[in-house]
């Protein structure tokens, strides 16, 4: 399993490495076979060549013996080149009967031949392959150096003569260097040729991705309204796809604008003429009326203000993640309530992060941490996990919790259900405000430990 995972991390991430590997890999492995085959072909090649010469000067031997009735004394036989070039590795040998004849290159000397066990020794009768087409051997010539041998068995007046013919080694192994080393020059050339011709190929294929990605970043920089056209087939179907996204979204955002409108319409001309009504009194109870006014018209202005820019600029390119912002919060909150003791536990893969701006989760999860803080016993549960698309955080304790009927008195804003307790009843309501903002959600039911559990559901995203 490491081995593997050690060649995945090989692999390049981008699709024009990939492509490169992968078409570097097929050509080196294409020219290595070729280069194989090629050589394979030459060497047959070759030794056909040099089998052909030793079995013509085998069979001029053959045909000199023949013409005598018995084994002569002597055996005149025609050398041609390079036969007739003095120890240099072209002889030619005839025994049998205690008659010995060799091609004059030789000087008197023997050809030592390589045979297997199998070989015929003379003490069986005739040899099995006697007139059958020439064998080919290793053998040493009379100065060591390596032949390549070729020995035919013929019946001559009663007995049987060995006929070898030789070749030096390098015969065979020159030629296919001499031939192969242009090859090889061939081959790095064609290769050099094809690596350059992948490269621009993959730059001419991936060059409309690189189009595409900078057309969206125009989209969303502001700078265009959808994708330009004229793309290749391939990409025709993505880019309809994200020109269709990219309008549903325009007319999303178009329909929040108009909601945001309306809403901070509908909110604030009745709060400013209120405001108007009271800031000429001077009765105690009307300037706690205007100072209370005033302060859902900051909320207004503060919430309707980030409704404006979620719908201007939109969350989905943000990445928190929940676990670093639930620690310190946490911690803060364990310095302020020191004297209670609280015990906080919590359950937070590193991993979890929402599509959501950093200080809007602070103040989600400040509201429902602190609101825990103030109702628990002794212990706080924070747990996490992805559900499909959302990721969903459940803060939990073991305080005296609510009944189901007093659930929705809690989420409306400015609803206490204890006065004695610190704050101004706005905490959930307005972490359900942003959490529906961002398209998730917020839920308020009994914990198992009989206290309060706070269930949010926000938008999941990579971190």
């Amino acid at each position: 399993m490491k081995m593997f995972a050690s060649l995945r991390r090989l692999v390049p991430q981008s699709i024009a490495g990939r492509l490169a590997l992968g078409s570097a890999i097929l050509v080196i492995a294409a020219l290595i076979v070729t280069g194989i085959s090629t050589g394979v072909v030459l060497s047959r090649f070759i030794r056909a060549q040099i089998d052909q010469r030793l079995d013509a000067q085998i069979g001029a031997v053959a045909t000199a013996l023949s013409a005598h009735d018995a084994l002569p004394e002597t055996l005149e036989v025609s050398d041609p080149p390079p036969f007739d070039r003095i120890n240099d590795g072209w002889y030619w040998m005839a025994t049998g009967d205690g008659h010995t004849y060799r091609s004059t290159s030789l000087n008197g000397n023997d050809i030592v031949t390589r045979r297997s066990n199998s070989w015929w020794d003379g003490s069986r009768g005739g040899p099995p392959d006697a007139n059958a087409r020439p064998r080919p051997f290793n053998g040493v010539g009379p100065r060591g150096q390596p032949l390549y041998l070729r020995t035919q068995i013929v019946p001559m007046g009663g007995s049987w003569i060995t006929i070898t013919a030789s070749a030096p080694a390098h015969a065979l192994v020159r030629p296919l260097r001499d031939a192969l080393m242009p090859v090889v020059l061939a081959m790095l050339a064609l290769g050099l040729l094809l690596g350059a011709a992948s490269i621009l190929q993959l730059r001419l294929g991936l060059r409309p991705l690189a189009k595409v990605t900078k057309d969206l970043e125009n989209v969303r920089n502001g700078r265009a309204s959808h994708i330009g056209g004229n793309q290749p087939r391939e990409l025709s179907g993505l880019v309809n796809e994200l020109n269709s996204l990219i309008e549903q979204n325009a007319e999303g955002i178009k329909r929040a604008r108009g909601h945001v409108s309306n809403l901070g319409h509908a909110l604030n001309t009745p709060l400013a003429a209120l405001s108007l009504s009271l800031s000429g009194s001077d009765k105690a109870a009307d300037r706690e009326r205007l100072a209370l006014v005033e302060e859902m018209q900051e909320r207004i202005r503060h919430h309707l203000g980030r409704a404006r820019a979620a719908a201007l600029h939109g969350s989905a390119h943000v990445s928190t993640p929940v676990g670093a912002r639930v620690r310190d919060i946490k911690d803060v909150l364990l310095k302020v309530y020191v004297e209670r003791r609280l015990k906080v536990t919590t359950d937070l893969p590193d991993s979890i992060a929402v599509a959501c701006e950093p200080q809007d989760l602070d103040e989600m999860l400040g509201n429902v941490l602190d609101n825990a803080f103030k109702w628990a016993s002794s212990v706080i549960n924070v747990a996490g996990r992805v559900d499909g698309k959302q990721v969903v955080l459940e803060i939990s304790d073991d305080g005296p919790g609510i009944t189901n009927e007093k659930i929705e008195d809690v989420l409306r804003a400015g609803q206490k259900l204890d006065e004695s307790v610190a704050g101004h009843g706005f905490g959930l309501s307005i972490t359900r405000e942003l959490a529906e903002l961002y398209g998730g959600s917020l839920e308020l039911n009994r914990a198992v430990s009989g206290g309060l559990k706070v269930t949010i559901s926000l938008p999941a995203t990579d971190q």
